[in-house]
């Protein structure tokens, strides 16, 4: 009985995974997207809080997930890219750890920041740039992520980092046709 329920809900965060990544591949607006992908790593990991960040037109946009609003306005300013987000943001590496305040490259909290334990995040790469980072912290009972919670944020991240890339390409070309029309409307005005 016990091997039945856990196949079927393999199965379902198989389906969901799948869902997330097929609804990246075919989404314009890619904040509104990017947040339900934060919010289907939650539900699919059982983490508490998420954070996907990712790089458009030079800037690095935040979505947190799981803070309240209350929470998000005694935060400071948004997260610095340094400790264990560093070794995301500049070493470009997946992280997942027990306890972040043992782990040798935490930098800790901000002022107002709640208090985390477990960690998992990864970065979010394409053709070996960072796009951003997503990561989830606070496991359900206190549980650590586990390899199938890794393999879940490893696979959303590759996928999160297609729909980001093609975001940067749409937006890099609508400024060059933007441009280009611009030329050319200059072209047919007379001179005089």
């Amino acid at each position: 009985m016990e091997h039945t329920k856990l196949e079927k809900q393999l199965v379902q965060q198989q389906y969901q995974l799948a869902q997330a990544v097929i609804s990246l591949a075919e989404g314009k607006a890619l904040k509104p997207i990017l947040q339900h992908v934060g919010e289907l790593a939650m539900e699919l990991t059982g983490a508490h809080y998420a954070m996907l960040a990712y790089i458009i037109d030079g800037r690095k946009i935040y979505i947190p997930l799981g803070l309240t609003e209350q929470q998000l306005a005694q935060l400071e300013k948004e997260p610095q890219g340094i400790g264990l987000l560093g070794l995301m943001w500049n070493n470009h590496e997946v992280v997942r750890i027990n306890n972040i305040g043992q782990h040798p490259k935490t930098a800790g909290f901000p002022a107002h920041h709640p208090v985390m334990t477990t960690f998992l995040g990864a970065p979010i790469m394409f053709d070996d740039e960072i796009q951003g980072v997503i990561y989830l912290t606070d496991k359900e009972g206190g549980r650590a992520f586990d390899p199938l919670d890794e393999t879940i944020v490893r696979t959303l991240a590759s996928a999160c980092a297609i729909a980001i890339s093609n975001a940067n390409h749409i937006e890099a070309l609508e400024a060059r046709n933007a441009e280009l029309e611009r030329l050319l409307a200059e072209h047919r005005t007379p001179t005089g």
